[in-house]
């Protein structure tokens, strides 16, 4: 019997390891690895560290720390020797030192945000990433210098990656994030449930996503939420992405607002279409973002959102949001609460604009794109 052997995908994604907590970069890798084959003629592979799986939840497994260390930086190196295809496509500017191991292919590299590279050259004020971290920071830098092609996810990050790297523009594509097709509005009863879930009783209920990185300003969430309680006490915040930090918990203690805010896990798409969808307002407060998905996401759940100007949120946003200049104008941000949850022509017309806006962030068109930029990296 004559044996056949399989040809190297002329494509190859490169994805982050699944047991890490990086859920958004997650997501993004499996979107296109599920999505761009069909469009090349299934000529796409995809890998990452560790054992391949797809990581649709926000509960990610937990390893030990060994084993991570050993999966990322022995065994994945040594893979990625060995791999062979004519382009590779790294998912996030924090894995751009895969770069290094991948001779004579030609590479592009999608970049989120340049918020590490920022941080260690002292240009945002945020709390430096510890030593033993900052040579991977230097390395990923280093290589996406060389990559022969870039996806930003927004023309913020691009404009970042030209003044700050120097790299031409000519180098450099926008692809904004999509909107997962998971999150669209509820039905009315679906709603009516969801609220009783998700909030019980509560007449007025502002949320935040958001992990406590201080980048997303959740103390300032919470700030803002005090004062708003001042004119409508009867108003309830919900935070999902995990326990409150000692800083938080001090400010909630001050405010005297324990009651009225709780805290939830992260979740996963399905159940935050369900929080989105049946909650009054989104308030997102973030000092930078490369993209910001919090935002995207519920516009497209139909859930009205305030949030600041602040980096490339202003280009998710646009005029479907109300939004702030200065992500510490707390007074300001509590005003803006205030109007979306006692105007019902306020609330709906958000509501409608937001879902306007949501459908210019194409899943489709983002795949089309990238699909193209393969062909002509390759």
């Amino acid at each position: 019997m004559e044996l056949t052997f399989r040809r190297p995908a002329k494509y190859c994604i490169l994805g982050p390891y699944p047991e890490s907590d990086n859920y958004s970069i997650a997501r993004y890798f499996n979107f296109y690895r599920k999505g761009l084959p069909e469009l090349l003629e299934n000529n796409v592979d995809s890998c990452c560290p560790g054992e391949i799986g797809t990581i649709d939840s926000a509960q990610l497994p937990q390893v030990s720390r060994t084993r991570a260390w050993v999966d990322n930086y022995v065994k994945w190196p040594l893979r990625l020797r060995n791999s062979k295809s004519e382009c590779f496509h790294i998912v996030d500017q924090g894995l751009m030192w895969y770069s290094q191991f991948l001779c004579r292919s030609r590479r592009l590299g999608t970049v989120h945000d340049l918020i590490a590279h920022l941080i260690c050259h002292g240009k945002l004020p945020f709390a430096a990433p510890p030593l033993k971290r900052r040579p991977i920071i230097w390395e990923n830098t280093r290589q996406l210098l060389r990559l022969d092609h870039i996806i930003s996810v927004s023309e913020h990050t691009a404009s970042c990656l030209v003044r700050e790297l120097s790299i031409p523009a000519a180098r450099i594509t926008v692809v904004p994030n999509h909107v997962d097709d998971s999150f669209y509005p509820l039905t009315d009863e679906e709603r009516r449930l969801a609220r009783t879930k998700w909030f019980g009783d509560a007449e007025y209920v502002v949320i935040h996503v958001g992990k406590a990185s201080v980048y997303k300003n959740r103390l300032g969430a919470i700030k803002a939420f005090s004062l708003l309680r001042k004119q409508i006490p009867s108003a309830r915040m919900f935070l999902v992405h995990g326990a409150p930090t000692a800083q938080e918990l001090s400010c909630i203690r001050e405010k005297q607002c324990r009651e009225s805010i709780k805290f939830l896990p992260a979740c996963g798409a399905a159940e935050l279409r369900e929080f989105y969808g049946c909650a009054d307002v989104l308030i997102f407060p973030s000092l930078y973002e490369g993209f910001g998905w919090p935002p995207l996401e519920a516009m497209a759940s139909g859930c009205p959102v305030v949030t600041t100007t602040a980096a490339s949120l202003r280009e998710v946003v646009g005029d479907a949001g109300l939004t702030v200049d200065g992500p510490h104008d707390h007074q300001r941000m509590a005003e803006l609460l205030r109007s979306v949850l006692k105007d019902r022509a306020t609330r709906d017309n958000l509501r409608q604009r937001g879902l306007d806006r949501a459908k210019l962030f194409s899943p489709e068109r983002a795949l089309r794109t990238v699909a193209e930029l393969y062909k002509q990296v390759a």
